[in-house]
């Protein structure tokens, strides 16, 4: 085997001359899995999609890459109505688009009204962004109700072909309306979703695979199955970047785009589990990992109903029996962070003291038999067929074991699973939970019933002192960002984690990159995006 790696590594370097990683201004990296299916901001739902929009389009309001605030992008400022409904943004002077064109007023009025539309605004980002905003249910009515044999069908509901909650005051002025408090609205609006383009230009031929925008970068060429190519934009408002030239390549697997790092060809990659032990121990590339932690959860979603979990102590016993470091080191191979409520690090939320279950099998056990399991319980723990959450609920089973939890792991085929996880026909199953944007509102709404099928059948409408849960959550979601906000966020995780034990938490993630010394500044920001403008080239 070792014989084989060096010479796939030699047939790379051959590839260094062509691929030009270390050409002056130039940076070279990879897509995390395939290719971008469209560049279509307002239709862009996956993350290689948005590795490119973040350098290419640009919202309203952006974040910072290290706290992961909003800050100013093509709005240079905005203020907030007293009651949190009226949000006005004022535009930057001068800024134009890729082509040329001046941005103002209109055309962010014309990009959200096709963010609006449910034909051109395919995102799952249109409803984050917007479904607050007065006029969304105009644009996008509901589905007529279906009908009986032998009913008539009722005529569906006209589409508004504009948000009237989105108002041109004047050539930079633009004014959003929201139908209630929303103080995660900002964050919303950074993603790609929000991206503002010319009036017009979306329907232009093309659009779709080179987007004018009014990025730090445009799109030069876009080949598919082979390579995306960015250079800078010469109009670009906030200055030249010192990367002048990116060219993101299609290579499927991760283990391969470490290969060619290491021979040269790329600048950053993403390094899976299975590369780091190696690597960790490499004395050139082991100074070059970069670990970033990821805005995400896995979690054990439980059924409350259950006859077994549905008792508070069971849970609470369960939660105090995963031994969480165990996983990061040996399933993860150090990949994540022990996740002991709900926010992950980077959240202005998140509590570095809150850790309400240690792990600690004695006082599981005490706490089985309490609820009338002296001798221990059986319960199953469900998955798809996800390899990484298939061995954490292995090393779960191993680590509760000596807690008096007797665990079946049962890993189904995903459509089943996620059949029966929204059914709610299960004891607990895992959740992967990522953020769509930097805030604690996206994470914590999975403690609540919400309008999820899967949490109303699981019973989580009707827990003790659910009607306090979502008052604070309603309460946090309507408060300003500061300070009062994130101690609402915090005495709602104590409510629902600590006292009710709604979910399990397990783990953070935590991503890992080889990044080339030669690249100073951000080359991967606190959200985990790629952000080249962000970088300095070093020598």
């Amino acid at each position: 085997m070792r014989m084989v790696r060096l010479l796939v590594v030699l047939a790379l370097l051959t590839l260094v001359s062509t691929v030009s990683a270390q050409d002056g201004a130039t940076v070279t990296t990879a897509f995390n899995e395939a290719q971008p299916n469209t560049l279509d901001p307002h239709a862009a739902a996956v993350t290689d999609e948005f590795l490119v929009l973040r350098n290419v389009c640009e919202s309203l309001v952006n974040y910072d890459p290290v706290t992961l605030e909003p800050v100013p992008a093509l709005a240079e400022s905005w203020s907030v109505s007293e009651d949190g409904t009226v949000y006005t943004f004022t535009l930057r002077e001068g800024v134009t688009f890729s082509d040329g064109s001046a941005v103002d007023a209109e055309a962010v009025k014309y990009s959200l009204d096709r963010l609006a539309r449910r034909e051109t605004g395919t995102s799952y980002t249109a409803g984050l962004i917007l479904n607050t905003v007065v006029g969304w249910s105009d644009v996008r009515p509901p589905a007529p109700p279906a009908v009986g044999e032998g009913t008539p069908t009722p005529q569906p509901v006209d589409a508004a072909d504009s948000i009237s909650g989105v108002e041109v005051i004047d050539e930079r002025t633009v004014q959003i309306t929201l139908v209630r408090p929303l103080s995660a609205f900002l964050n919303r609006l950074t993603l790609p979703g929000g991206s503002i383009i010319p009036v017009g230009a979306g329907e232009v031929e093309g659009f779709a695979q080179a987007p004018i925008c009014t990025g730090p970068y445009v799109v030069s060429e876009f080949t598919p199955n082979q390579q995306v190519v960015l250079t800078a934009n010469e109009n670009y408002w906030g200055g030249a970047p010192d990367v002048q030239r990116v060219v993101i390549r299609v290579i499927p697997e991760q283990s391969v785009q470490v290969l060619e790092y290491e021979a040269g060809a790329l600048d950053i990659v993403a390094v899976p589990p299975s590369d780091l032990g190696r690597l960790r121990g490499d004395g050139t590339f082991g100074v070059q990992l970069v670990e970033i932690p990821t805005l995400s959860l896995l979690n054990l979603r439980v059924n409350l109903q259950d006859e077994v979990l549905g008792d508070v102590r069971v849970r609470r016993a369960l939660a105090l029996a995963v031994d969480r470091q165990t996983i990061i080191d040996t399933v993860l191979q150090g990949q994540g962070v022990p996740a002991d409520g709900l926010y992950p690090p980077g959240l202005t939320a998140f509590d570095d003291a809150f850790d309400p279950f240690p792990y600690d099998p004695e006082a599981a056990r005490a706490l089985l038999a309490e609820a009338g399991y002296p001798d221990g319980v059986e319960i199953t723990l469900r998955t798809g067929q996800i390899e990484t959450e298939r061995r954490v609920l292995t090393a779960i089973q191993q680590t509760a074991a000596p807690a008096g939890f007797d665990i079946i792991v049962s890993a189904t085929e995903r459509s089943v699973y996620d059949q029966d996880r929204t059914a709610c026909t299960m004891q607990a199953g895992t959740v992967g939970w990522g953020l769509d944007y930097p805030d604690p509102e996206n994470v914590a709404q999975i403690a609540l019933a919400g309008t999820s099928a899967t949490r109303i059948n699981c019973g989580y409408g009707l827990y003790e002192n659910v009607e306090r849960a979502q008052e604070l959550f309603d309460q946090a979601v309507a408060t300003p960002l500061g300070a009062e906000r994130d101690a609402l966020w915090r005495e709602f995780e104590q409510l629902t984690i600590s006292e009710q034990v709604v979910v399990i938490p397990i783990y953070h993630g935590l991503s890992t990159y080889l990044v080339n010394p030669r690249l100073d500044g951000i080359p991967v920001d606190n959200l985990g995006s790629r952000r080249f403008n962000l970088i300095e080239l070093g020598e």
